[in-house]
């Protein structure tokens, strides 16, 4: 999952106040991603596996606060034999809580492309992409990941559901990238 919250958090011009605030504003990404995981709950099931969720965004509080919420414990990702209990209500999730170096506000340009080209590299390694429609990131790296699934594509604020938000890979590369 891939949410874009604009320049205005990494410059500290915009801050929320609390974490519900924040997990309120970005609530359809959060929606978005349990309907995925229901969608494909027997394909978990019969794989043995839990669904975790890579999160991506320039807004260190939203990481913060979700992993306050949701996070994916060590333990748990550690386990070899998946001892771990999926819990259908519950989401996992892997981010960095650290706030983002973006190459434009940070001295340290060298560091901030290794860390973005890091993190297209891990986001395109995820089965399923859910990104923010007004952003350019989480899109080439789902781009780049060459899935065959539907690439979901929310805007802030709208409705906390991902239902007819997705589009082909094929699709979404024409009308985007007009490729």
């Amino acid at each position: 999952m891939q949410i874009r919250a604009g320049d205005e958090t990494i410059t500290g011009k915009r801050n929320f106040s609390d974490e519900k605030t924040i997990l309120k504003k970005f609530e359809n990404f959060f929606t978005c991603s349990r309907q995925i995981i229901n969608t494909n709950k027997k394909l978990f099931r019969e794989t043995n596996q839990i669904p975790i969720i890579f999160l991506l965004s320039d807004d260190f509080q939203i990481r913060q606060a979700a992993l306050k919420r949701w996070k994916f414990s060590l333990e748990c990702f550690q386990s070899f034999e998946n001892n771990c209990q999926w819990n259908n209500n519950d989401l996992y999730i892997l981010t960095n809580s650290d706030p983002v170096f973006h190459i434009t506000y940070t001295t340290n340009q060298r560091l901030a492309f290794q860390l973005g080209i890091f993190d297209h590299f891990l986001f395109s390694l995820c089965e399923q992409h859910l990104i923010t429609t007004a952003s350019g990131f989480g899109r080439i790296a789902a781009f780049a990941s060459l899935k065959l699934r539907n690439i979901y594509s929310l805007f802030l604020d709208e409705q906390p559901s991902c239902d007819n938000q997705s589009l082909p890979l094929a699709v979404s590369g024409h009308h985007y990238s007009g490729i």
